[in-house]
């Protein structure tokens, strides 16, 4: 009797807007275990990257370990003047100081350059005696060379031009008589230049190690991540691309990179084994900058999720609009899936004067959503039924009031800002972190955004990317 007077005096109360009442779904630890990844199709590419560096003392230092100090030697007879006049050439051409390697100015090639001593006699026979002379003097003699990588990703240096002499060394034995050193030496300065490129060349691929560099980034980029969450979560690795950058130079180092795109597709549990795929055709890319994009999957049980709206929508309270001002409360809330759709079965309480305690049931049922941002889960779609047992058609009336209907709507919505917050601090304490053996990832994450979910029969689970300065480092010695 109590509860029909106070309807009529709800009746009888003037309207005023409903006040919104937000029933976050908590979820405990973003980052969780057990699922299925979800869909990878639009996940961006990371880059992997393993920079070499070559010292060039080191290779200079090469060079002068195995290049002679005698680059020519000469002790022979040559006619000139048509046969009239012979003369005999004796002499050597040896370094006169340290093998040199350096970068071009225009950063196209390196400039291996000899310092060297001429020192010649010339002796003609017979009535020409009197035109004997010492001669020669120093030059430096240079070759340029262009770094390449061969098809079997090995660094390597190949002969552009040319040797040149700064100071081409000659002697006027008689007027129209004029002797080159350049010319007899010419053959066994070019032999040891070659020689000295080949050092050169041995030197290059020995400090470089392209090939294995490049099969421990290949080998390493595929091996599955232990992503650093709460609980167990990885990332199957799908490797893209392998390449090597074009050779950069300073002035004491010859630099490269190499570098491997892949796909992080994530998932929850234990990170499936994978076979190792065998090293690519070389590949010739732009340089690239470490640069990691992470999903990671996070597994929300629906009774967490039931229990942390809960106790969130039990914090507040709803005054009816209607006399007597009655309070509407929620007392649980239970998440259940629907196919692709999920259902909140809403407890309500209505209190009032008179003794007016009324329990009623309303369930909400819509399509899980994230907001623009990927901060707010939402529902769409929403259906509001409230189950009539127990009830009376005024109290029904009530609930299907369009105003208490967008209230139960508002209490489908969910912020999940504070969560996210608490999660990205964790990820941030754990970098840098290996996520597998020789990786090392680090750097900064700004935020962490839901870009999708997907409704299972036991959990929500949802996926949050790491947005920020995040990089994987390979560790190759």
């Amino acid at each position: 009797m109590h509860a029909r007077y106070a309807e009529r005096l709800m009746r009888r109360a003037p309207t005023r807007p409903l006040t919104r009442l937000l029933t976050p779904l908590v979820f405990t630890g973003l980052m969780t275990a057990q699922a299925a990844p979800p869909s990878s199709a639009s996940v961006p590419t990371s880059t992997l990257t393993v920079p070499v560096t070559v010292p060039l003392a080191g290779v200079q230092g090469a060079a002068n370990a195995r290049v002679p100090l005698e680059f020519a030697r000469l002790n022979e007879e040559r006619a000139f003047l048509g046969g009239l006049l012979r003369v005999t050439l004796t002499g050597t051409v040896t370094r006169s100081g340290h093998v040199q390697v350096q970068a071009l100015p225009d950063g196209s090639g390196l400039r291996v350059s000899v310092p060297i001593r001429a020192a010649f006699r010339a002796e003609p026979g017979g009535a020409g005696a009197f035109l004997a002379r010492d001669f020669g003097g120093e030059a430096t003699v240079a070759l340029t060379l262009v770094p390449t990588v061969t098809p079997d990703w090995e660094a390597d240096v190949t002969v552009r031009g040319e040797a040149t002499w700064t100071d081409p060394l000659s002697v006027e034995l008689t007027p129209g008589v004029r002797v080159s050193v350049q010319s007899l030496v010419d053959a066994q300065v070019r032999a040891q230049l070659d020689a000295l490129a080949a050092q050169v060349r041995t030197s290059v691929r020995e400090q470089a190690r392209l090939r294995e560099r490049a099969g421990t980034l290949w080998a390493r980029a595929q091996q599955p991540w232990t992503l650093p969450t709460p609980d167990a979560a990885y990332a199957r690795v799908t490797p893209l691309t392998l390449g090597v950058s074009p050779f950069r130079f300073t002035t004491d180092a010859l630099k490269v990179t190499l570098g491997t795109q892949l796909r992080l597709d994530a998932g929850l549990g234990r990170a499936p084994t994978q076979a190792t795929r065998p090293l690519p055709a070389l590949r010739r890319i732009e340089p690239l900058t470490p640069d990691v994009h992470l999903r990671v999957p996070a597994r929300l049980p629906y009774p967490e999720l039931s229990a942390a709206a809960t106790r969130e929508a039990a914090r507040r309270t709803l005054t009816l609009p209607v006399p007597t001002s009655p309070t509407l409360r929620v007392t649980g809330v239970t998440l259940t899936p629907q196919g692709s759709q999920l259902n909140a079965a809403v407890n309500l309480r209505i209190v009032g004067p008179l003794g007016l305690n009324l329990n009623a049931t309303t369930d909400v049922r819509g399509t899980p959503t994230l907001n623009a941002g990927g901060q707010v889960l939402t529902l769409t779609d929403v259906t509001v039924t409230t189950r009539r047992e127990g009830l009376t058609g005024r109290v029904l009336a009530w609930l299907a009031d369009a105003r208490a209907q967008a209230y139960v709507r508002q209490a489908a919505r969910v912020d999940l800002n504070p969560h996210l917050a608490t999660a990205l601090t964790t990820l941030q304490r754990r970098l840098p972190f290996t996520p597998a053996p020789g990786i090392t990832l680090t750097g900064q994450v700004g935020t962490l955004r839901l870009t999708g979910l997907n409704v299972t029969p036991d959990a929500l689970i949802v996926t949050a990317e790491a947005t920020g300065t995040l990089g994987a480092y390979v560790q190759v010695e």
